[in-house]
């Protein structure tokens, strides 16, 4: 049997599972879960009951090796928290999957893997199995963004979705009425699973993928940009640019204690509402200023 994955167990203190979290997003975890620590249940509020969460977190084997990896652990700031390196094959990989991530609700928009249904009077259905780029809508980073595309969209818009990864928010854009979408990812593998997922949502001909460097993007009625605080802090004014006058953005994967840096960050360009949360998290929105 192939290896797909390498799985990461830690065990992490409570108050520090979102820095951990940020930490293993920025070094290429596809899939990150907290159980209970006397087990194996996942958990969907963690942090409540108790001092510590077994953390699992899962990198793809076809682009990280082993030997880096371990590396990684011996040089990064979780090495402390008994860390540990397993393969996972194939078929271990699809078996926990399934239980980890069922058919979610957002709204009006339901994200459903292949071995789910959503409810009959679903009005919106994407469908989308976890594979080889980050994006389910199973983290609250995702969960707050198809919340805030489901509330914004009213039809006909350009969307943008920087750091495209699977393609879920540019698809679920698209699905909710918008006119065409532009997804932008660094990785060369993740425009080619958001292609495959357009493709088997019948949007692939008003998503347009590509690198950063490969294409000049209109400004968007809408951008969203769910990707870690350093890169966003750096995107500010690329960002700012790719916004239409009055156009929305939307900032995810920031902890609430990098809210301010990032508010400081884009307040030359938009006026932010206030912030929402889920767990850790903060999403970020506003709309561009005129005149700028």
């Amino acid at each position: 049997m192939t290896i797909a994955w390498w799985q990461l167990d830690l065990q992490v203190p409570v108050d520090a599972a979102a820095p951990v979290e940020a930490l293993l997003l920025e070094a290429g975890a596809e899939a990150i879960t907290f159980l209970e620590q006397d087990t194996s249940e996942a958990l969907f509020v963690p942090g409540e009951l108790w001092q510590h969460s077994h953390c699992q977190a899962l990198f793809a084997a076809d682009v990280h090796a082993e030997a880096d990896l371990r590396a990684l652990i011996e040089s990064a700031a979780w090495q402390h928290y008994g860390a540990s390196l397993q393969a996972v094959v194939d078929q271990d990989w699809v078996s926990s999957t399934q239980a980890q991530f069922p058919a979610r609700q957002f709204g009006k928009l339901w994200v459903v893997p292949s071995w789910d249904r959503a409810p009959e009077d679903a009005l919106y259905q994407l469908h989308l199995d976890p594979g080889q780029a980050f994006g389910t809508g199973a983290h609250p980073t995702t969960s707050r963004c198809l919340h805030f595309l489901e509330s914004h969209i009213r039809g006909g818009e350009c969307v943008i979705d920087y750091g495209c990864g699977s393609g879920i928010l540019a698809i679920a854009a698209l699905l909710l009425g918008a006119k065409t979408a532009y997804g932008i990812d660094t990785d060369p593998q993740a425009l080619k699973v958001a292609t495959a997922n357009a493709k088997n949502n019948g949007v692939a001909q008003h998503l347009h993928l590509s690198l950063p460097e490969q294409k000049m993007l209109p400004q968007a009625d809408i951008l969203v940009a769910n990707i870690l605080a350093g890169p966003l802090l750096q995107l500010a004014a690329t960002l700012a640019a790719l916004t239409r006058p009055d156009g929305w953005i939307a900032l995810s994967g920031i902890l609430h204690s990098q809210e301010a840096c990032i508010l400081e960050a884009y307040a030359p360009y938009f006026n932010f509402a206030m912030p929402q949360h889920e767990e850790d998290w903060s999403l970020l929105y506003g709309q561009r200023k005129t005149g700028d």
